[in-house]
């Protein structure tokens, strides 16, 4: 990864169709399948909606928590975002997360799974342990 901003990508193809992976995604209260982050939220994930991000870097059930809002959720084209600032605009620490889904054939989806980090505190290589996060990402 390189400064000043931190950029996380991983492919990962899933023996499922689309629709049963996006279930998946979309089902936040759920996310058995991810030992690493979870999200809370009030409501149905939708653009604008709030919650909490819980991520364990160790999957180890020890949590750090987080503030987020949702960016797009959008089933037809299977992508949903999230995003947290730290600062005014997030000057010291942003970071935008996207699932993107894509069909490969009917019984088979890729997960496109990123993540961008701004701000001062990833500028200097602080605030995450970014290297452990890009080693997560490989769900």
């Amino acid at each position: 990864m390189s400064s000043p901003n931190r950029f996380i990508e991983h492919k990962t193809d899933i023996n499922a169709p689309i629709d049963t992976v996006w279930k998946a995604i979309y089902d936040i209260g759920d996310w058995k399948w991810n030992k690493w982050t979870r999200l809370e939220a009030e409501e149905a994930p939708a653009e604008g909606i709030k919650g909490k991000l819980k991520a364990s870097y160790d999957g180890n059930d020890e949590w750090e928590t987080f503030d987020f809002t949702f960016g797009e959720v959008n089933a037809e084209n299977h992508v949903m975002m999230w995003f947290g600032e730290i600062g005014p605009s997030g000057c010291l620490f942003s970071g935008y997360h996207t699932m993107r889904l894509e069909v490969i054939n009917a019984n088979e989806t890729r997960l496109i799974h990123t993540e961008k980090f701004g701000g001062i505190l990833p500028a200097l290589g602080l605030g995450l342990p970014f290297e452990t996060l890009d080693r997560d990402y490989l769900l």
